[in-house]
């Protein structure tokens, strides 16, 4: 059922990749029950690509190891740009930052971010990836809502409503990829504003947990619109 599932998707997981994803899914939902088991997360995520390059596992051809390279290339130079820019903003001014853990989570999530996108790029092109990506990330917003907010209903309806915009506009980037590109953008920037994210550049930057909302919510959105656009001016030109 599980194999038929992935063609469907056509996508071939190499044994590794899946036993790491068990591992990562594992990890964030037992965190509830206590942070420690986030450690299943780490395994699942930096686990097998140190095993492959250590040569104890041998699981991926040419081409995943190449895409797995340059996705882990595309995520060191965007974290650790990131990481600079947000340590240099910091220390410029008289900006708070409570709690520490939260910037380092910020930091993660970027990281994997860029990582994941960069590898379902290179195994399914632009808007595949857009498609499915947003598709993901409305199910990860929807069910983190749902978990969040079990005990308040009128939190986890209105909450959860957030979540339409992903499935909508995956549906519209499948069928008319430009203007998909154009509403992400505009939805991206929409939400930015709306939710006050650009309280971000004030004096308590991580309060309220923008930035975990940026790179979760805004970033997919503006990311897949730019992404969609510059396929399709690509394709053009050619």
């Amino acid at each position: 059922m599980l194999a038929k599932m992935f063609e469907r998707l056509d996508w071939h997981p190499a044994k590794g990749t899946l036993v790491a994803g068990v591992l990562v899914i594992l990890g964030f939902m037992l965190s509830e029950v206590n942070w420690g088991f986030l450690s299943l997360a780490a395994l699942g995520t930096f686990g097998p690509g140190i095993l492959r390059e250590m040569g104890i596992l041998n699981d991926q051809d040419e081409f995943q190891r190449r895409a797995a390279r340059r996705a882990g290339y595309h995520a060191f130079l965007t974290a650790g740009l990131f990481t600079f820019l947000m340590v240099s903003y910091l220390r410029s001014g008289d900006r708070n930052v409570e709690e520490p853990e939260v910037m380092v989570s910020l930091i993660l999530s970027v990281l994997w971010f860029t990582w994941f996108l960069s590898s379902l790029l290179s195994y399914w092109g632009p808007q595949k990836t857009v498609t499915r990506v947003l598709n993901a990330f409305g199910a990860v917003w929807l069910v983190f809502n749902v978990v969040g907010n079990f005990l308040d209903p009128m939190a986890l309806l209105m909450q959860s409503l957030l979540s339409v915009p992903f499935f909508l506009l995956a549906y519209i980037a499948q069928r008319w990829p430009r203007i998909a590109g154009v509403f992400l953008i505009v939805a991206a920037c929409f939400f930015f504003y709306l939710f006050g994210l650009y309280e971000i550049f004030g004096p308590t930057p991580l309060e309220k947990g923008r930035g975990m909302v940026i790179v979760l919510f805004f970033g997919p959105l503006l990311t897949s619109g730019i992404i969609l656009l510059r396929s399709k001016l690509k394709s053009e030109e050619t």
